[in-house]
C-alpha cells in the first residue's frame, strides 16, 4: 500500500516526522487538506506495531473533543488500514521549543490548561493517552492545542494501577513509579503532564542530567527535586509553580489524585 493506492486523496507533501508511520498531507475529493496516515512498509509484518496502529484508530474514534485530533474517514487497501485526519498548518510542540515560538510565552497558561482539559477528557472517556511528550502536541497559532498519536491508548477504570509488561512512550516523561515498578495511572499521566507543563514553561526539562539513562535515575529518585521553576522563568506566578510542583511529585500519593484537579487548579488562576 501507499498513497497512490489511495485515488481518492491527491497527495500533495509527506510530512517528515510520522515514527512508525507515513503522514501524507493530501487534498480529499471537496479539495479540503487533510492528513492520510499508515503504517510504513517496513513495519508492515510486525503484528504489535500493525495492532496498535487499529487500536489508537478505534481508540480515536470513540473521543470527541476540540482538543483531541479528529478521524475522518478510514478504510483497507491492499490489506492494511489507513486513516484519514485533520489537517492542522501547526509546528509540535518540541517543533515551538526548539525554534523559540514566542506564542508558547505570550499564552504560557492558556496551553497549560489546554494541555490539561484533553488530558482529563481522555482520563474521563476511561482511558489513559500513555504516549504524552511535546511531540505529540500540536500547537496552534490562534492558541488551540490539539493532542495526537492514540495508538498506545489503553482503558484504565478505577483507582487500582495497571502492571504494564513493557514500558510505554519516552522514558523521559514517564513517572517514578512507572520506570521503577511498570505501573500506570491517572497520577502517572499527572506526573507527565507536569513535565511537559514545565518544559512548556521554560524550554528544560525539570530534572538535570546529562543522558537519557541519568535522567531517568533522577526521576526514579526520591531525594532529587525539580530544578526551581521560578530560577528558570521569573515571571511565573508561585500558585502556578505550586501547581506543577504538585503534579512532579515524586510519591505518587502526594501529586494530585486526577487530572480533574489538577484542571480545578490551574482554572482558579485565570
Amino acid at each position: 500500500m501507499n498513497i497512490t493506492d489511495l485515488p481518492q486523496y491527491r497527495p500533495l507533501h509527506k510530512i517528515q516526522k510520522g515514527g512508525l508511520t507515513d503522514l501524507y498531507v493530501c487534498t480529499n475529493s471537496e479539495g479540503k487538506r487533510v492528513v492520510v496516515r499508515f503504517v510504513k512498509e517496513q513495519h508492515r509484518k510486525d503484528k504489535s506495531i500493525i495492532k496498535s496502529f487499529k487500536k489508537g484508530l478505534v481508540n480515536l474514534q470513540k473521543f470527541d473533543s476540540p482538543g483531541i485530533i479528529k478521524v475522518l474517514d478510514t478504510g483497507t487497501c491492499k490489506g492494511f488500514q489507513y486513516m484519514v485526519i485533520q489537517y492542522h498548518n501547526s509546528e509540535n510542540l518540541r517543533e515551538c521549543i526548539l525554534h523559540q515560538n514566542p506564542i508558547l510565552k505570550t499564552n504560557s497558561l492558556t496551553f497549560v490548561r489546554k494541555l490539561a482539559e484533553s488530558i482529563n477528557y481522555i482520563h474521563n472517556q476511561g482511558y489513559l493517552h500513555m504516549d504524552l511528550k511535546p511531540e505529540n502536541i500540536l500547537i496552534k497559532e490562534e492558541g488551540d492545542l490539539i493532542l495526537i498519536d492514540f495508538d498506545f491508548c489503553i482503558p484504565h477504570k478505577g483507582p487500582k494501577p495497571i502492571k504494564l509488561k513493557v514500558l510505554p512512550g519516552t522514558p523521559t516523561y514517564l513517572a517514578p513509579e512507572t520506570l521503577k515498578a511498570k505501573e500506570v495511572d491517572e497520577r502517572s499521566e499527572v506526573f507527565s503532564f507536569g513535565v511537559i507543563a514545565y518544559e512548556l514553561l521554560t524550554h528544560h526539562k525539570p530534572f538535570e542530567a546529562n543522558s537519557i539513562t541519568e535522567y531517568k535515575r533522577a526521576v526514579a529518585d526520591p531525594r532529587v527535586k525539580a530544578y526551581p521553576l521560578h530560577e528558570r522563568r521569573g515571571d511565573i506566578s508561585k500558585r502556578l509553580e505550586g501547581v506543577i510542583e504538585k503534579c512532579l511529585a515524586k510519591r505518587k500519593e502526594e501529586r494530585y489524585p486526577s487530572m480533574a484537579l489538577v484542571l480545578r487548579d490551574l482554572e482558579a488562576l485565570l
